[in-house]
């Protein structure tokens, strides 16, 4: 793992009631079962790009660089046990692990990784029941929504490496009927696929995507989008392409002001938002009051 990265995804895998198996099946088959489920679990995170950085008995704590793997290997953990629990692998039936994980700041001691990150990983993991999939809110506002629409918010509780509330978020990875959610593959090919903003301004049409994920807009001739607002800074607002959502980031003296179709209103003020939907955006002022610094926006497109 690059050490030089200052944020990870740190994910913990649990096998549920491993002290029942060792009682029940004895000591034998249940090392023997509970090493194959470990293996498994690291299989499938080596193949999203995880590192295991510890097996302790019958748990494993692994690190991602990009959250979106470790939300993927999550759901493909618990797929890919059920499955070869279905199909036999194990003597002692189909075994059962929870799941947590979160996304934020990391720092190392030696070859262990160590600060808020991994704590707040624990106490989600220590939230979650057999079968489930837990995680943060700030782990969640890093993911493509779209390819884990299911997700949802169950609990807040005082966090244990920083001050305030822990928010958290279940991930489903099961579909209602028998039908067991899809595995990680056409994820990633789903992930592949070019999320795009459009802006529209007097007939100039600027794309945001996967391969131009910036965009300085202002009246200034060093932009990539020029507006001529009567209150339009040189350099007033920047858009980008971050984890699969868009921002804005006010740089102005007179704010952005965004108006989605739906009748929401935002006043950005050297602060930064999430664009998402359609809408118009002002810069220097509300759409209505200046034409001349209005922008329309379009978060709908998606190619292969």
């Amino acid at each position: 793992m690059d050490k030089s990265l200052k944020n990870l995804a740190v994910l913990y895998a649990d096998v549920s009631g491993s002290t029942r198996l060792y009682e029940q099946y004895g000591d034998a088959i249940a090392r023997t079962d509970l090493a194959k489920c470990i293996q498994l679990l690291q299989n499938v995170a080596q193949g999203l790009s995880g590192e295991t950085l510890k097996t302790i008995g019958d748990e494993i704590m692994v690190a991602f660089a990009e959250p979106v793997k470790a939300a993927l290997a999550a759901t493909e953990m618990q797929a890919s046990l059920r499955r070869v629990g279905e199909e036999g692998a194990f003597q002692m039936g189909i075994l059962h692990i929870k799941i947590g994980w979160h996304y934020g700041a990391v720092a190392w001691r030696g070859e262990d990784l160590v600060g808020e990150t991994p704590i707040t990983a624990q106490q989600i993991i220590k939230l979650a029941k057999a079968d489930e999939i837990l995680t943060s809110k700030q782990a969640i506002d890093t993911l493509p929504l779209p390819l884990f629409p299911e997700v949802h918010p169950i609990d807040h509780v005082p966090a244990e490496a920083f001050e305030g509330e822990l928010l958290v978020y279940k991930m489903p990875w099961e579909r209602t009927g028998d039908e067991t959610q899809i595995s990680s593959k056409p994820r990633l090919q789903a992930a592949a696929v070019e999320i795009a903003l459009t802006l529209d301004y007097e007939g100039k049409h600027v794309r945001v995507d996967n391969r131009n994920n910036a965009c300085v807009i202002g009246r200034g001739r060093h932009v990539n989008l020029q507006v001529n607002g009567r209150l339009t800074s040189r350099q007033h607002a920047e858009i980008n392409l971050r984890h699969g959502r868009f921002s804005i980031r006010d740089e102005s003296t007179n704010g952005t002001y965004v108006v989605l179709d739906d009748g929401t209103r935002k006043h950005l003020r050297r602060e930064e938002g999430m664009l998402s939907g359609r809408g118009t955006i002002g810069f220097g002022s509300w759409p209505e009051d200046d034409p001349g610094g209005t922008v329309r926006f379009d978060c709908g497109g998606a190619t292969e």
